[in-house]
């Protein structure tokens, strides 16, 4: 009960700051924007071949990816490290709270900020997307809401885990702002370069043929929690190896959101509330 008490407080805390109204107004701007890239660029441009339901919103959703996570580390990051520098952390465990019922309640709370915007978003662009093009799928669509929902909810928790690690806030956002950049930005990155040294030639090339690229790959790829619902087949890959199954961006996912929120645990069991 105490754990939902807390959870509930973050939540209110969220709509007084203004938090959800503006994550919110955020993450839907974005995705009507996205949204109108498709549905009027693109198409007028000739830049998406496959013009499907399925695959218009599995590319919204995927660009998607890129704000979700880093809205998710800016809810989390001071969560705990906040309380701490302000000094109500002391107070907050003196009620009768444990430390696990305020690292739960703080991750569930501000998880529904999170989960929240993302479907306010996705339902007020979808009113618009759905009436005016014949490429929106109601199901595609609540299924892209879920997925980026979830991977939401999983940064909200590594984010946590930075905010009890950290001894003040400036240090916990440089971390939380290196975690975004990490896994938007450098991860890809890193991926184009493994792909130049394991992909070959052009079939035509007189050096060689293209080689495809091995299953591992595609298993790094996924173990980034923004590209875990990927299916290896979304890259003409039939899966081979179990880690590159759709069930297993569950694992994945459930390993990024777990682990965090042990060690947030952990650490915060373990430090001094000074």
């Amino acid at each position: 009960m105490s754990t939902l008490v807390i959870a509930r407080k973050e939540f209110e805390d969220a709509i007084r700051s203004r938090a959800l109204m503006v994550v919110t107004t955020l993450f839907a701007v974005v995705l009507a924007v996205l949204v109108y890239y498709q549905l009027y660029i693109a198409r007028g441009a000739r830049l998406s071949e496959l013009r499907t339901a399925e695959a218009v919103v599995s590319w919204i959703s995927t660009q998607m990816t890129i704000l979700v996570p880093v809205l998710g580390t800016m809810l989390g990051y001071k969560a705990i490290v906040g309380e701490r520098e302000s000094g109500s952390l002391q107070l907050l465990v003196t009620l009768p709270h444990t430390r696990r019922d305020v690292v739960l309640g703080k991750f569930l709370g501000r998880s529904a900020v999170v989960v929240l915007a993302v479907f306010v978003g996705f339902a007020v662009v979808g009113v618009q997307f759905a009436a005016s093009s014949e490429l929106f799928s109601a199901s595609a669509y609540a299924i892209a809401a879920v997925k980026t929902a979830i991977i939401g909810v999983v940064f909200v928790a590594i984010a946590m885990a930075f905010s009890t690690a950290m001894r003040t806030s400036m240090m916990a956002m440089w971390g939380a702002i290196g975690l975004a950049l990490l896994f938007v930005f450098l991860w890809d990155s890193v991926l184009v370069l493994v792909e130049s040294f394991v992909e070959r030639t052009p079939e035509n090339s007189p050096v060689g043929p293209v080689s495809e690229l091995p299953d591992w790959y595609y298993l790094i790829k996924r173990l980034n929690p923004r590209h875990a619902f990927q299916d290896a087949t979304a890259f003409g890959v039939e899966p081979g190896a179990f880690y590159l199954e759709p069930w297993f961006a569950v694992v994945i996912l459930g390993v990024w959101l777990v682990v965090p929120l042990g060690l947030a645990y952990l650490r915060f069991k373990r430090s001094d509330l000074a």
